[in-house]
């Protein structure tokens, strides 16, 4: 059997989320057919045409967050996840798994570390790889033979990042958006950057002084009110950095999916039992019709990251954002710097 030359690497939670509460009222309503499969099934069948994929792996949350227990602050701003949620997301994992797809959770991990390493195990082998997430941290994996698919308000209206898309929107190349994000912060996840600090901003100091490291080197040279922020905010941007950090040494069985194979008819054997016969049959013609002429590129660059923006490197005056508590001391890891999951736009 042959190698697989493309993979597509799904955010499991994610899109778990997305097709929970896209089928919420007829959950409520009484229908006890496990619908959130139905729906991320038909979201894989819509996301086929920027194949196609000769394997799917589909990255889970583990229930211990490793960031959390190191700082507790992290993501404490989000309400508790429904019960009838979790349950739907435990029975998305064993529903794809019966359908032939690879299903990973890693100890402490969340799914975006899942994808992460999925994106080191076909970098490895040069397979392309897909990934499929609304969690605009793996921006930071974008390279010229991995790109992101982050759904939008319908989810067949999906924006392809690749290398030349990152660079014109974030204005920096994805090995740098993490350091963006650090120096910028996440308000989705609980975590203040720089007091002042926007997304351009932060574009136009990595441009000058490439990493953060070199940075706060520079100290001296910058506007006062650029040092002082900065000064003032370096543990939060080190502690940032360390957190969006994909969970190092993690692995993805490459020699699983280089065997694995995306089969219709075992996805329709497993669904239409459940009365999930159209999700089967939309992923059926997917899979199997003629590949499509290449999509041409979004006309409008969308303006994806939140918050202020400064027209020189003065800061921004307006971006006021509030503390976070204090953190524990998280021991440096030897990876380099990815993405962790975070800036999630809201789904529905």
């Amino acid at each position: 059997m042959t190698a697989p030359r493309s993979v597509l690497a799904v955010d499991g939670n994610a899109l778990g989320h997305r097709a929970y509460r896209s089928a919420e009222a007829e959950l409520d309503g009484g229908d006890d057919r496990p619908l959130v499969t139905g729906a991320v099934v038909s979201m894989l069948a819509s996301t086929w045409v920027h194949g196609p994929y000769d394997a799917v792996l589909v990255g889970f949350d583990h229930p211990v967050n490793r960031r959390k227990l190191l700082a507790p602050e992290y993501k404490a701003n989000r309400p508790p996840t429904p019960a009838a949620l979790t349950a739907a997301l435990q029975r998305l994992r064993s529903d794809l798994a019966a359908c032939g797809f690879a299903v990973v959770e890693q100890d402490g991990a969340e799914a975006d570390d899942v994808l992460a390493a999925a994106v080191d195990a076909c970098v490895a082998r040069r397979w392309r790889c897909d990934l499929l997430s609304s969690d605009r941290d793996l921006t930071a994996l974008v390279s010229e033979d991995v790109r992101l698919l982050r759904p939008r308000a319908r989810f067949s209206d999906l924006a392809v990042e690749d290398v030349a898309r990152v660079r014109t929107t974030y204005g920096v190349d994805p090995e740098r958006y993490v350091e963006l994000a650090a120096l910028r912060g996440d308000a989705s996840d609980g975590l203040e950057g720089a007091r002042g600090i926007g997304p351009k901003t932060a574009a136009k100091l990595l441009a000058a002084h490439g990493t953060i490291a070199a940075l706060y080197e520079a100290l001296p040279e910058l506007p006062t009110r650029i040092e002082s922020s900065l000064r003032e905010a370096r543990h939060r941007v080190e502690r940032n950095l360390l957190l969006m950090a994909p969970v190092p040494h993690l692995e993805v069985d490459a020699d699983a999916l280089a065997t694995a194979t995306v089969d219709p008819d075992r996805v329709r054997a497993v669904l239409e039992p459940l009365g999930l016969g159209a999700a089967a049959r939309r992923f059926e013609r997917a899979v199997t019709a003629p590949a499509p002429p290449p999509i041409a590129p979004h006309p409008a660059v969308e303006n994806v990251d939140a918050g202020p923006s400064a027209g020189d490197l003065g800061g921004d005056p307006t971006d006021h954002r509030a503390s976070p508590v204090a953190h524990p001391h998280i021991p440096t890891q030897s990876r380099p710097l990815g993405p962790h999951a975070g800036e999630q736009e809201p789904l529905f």
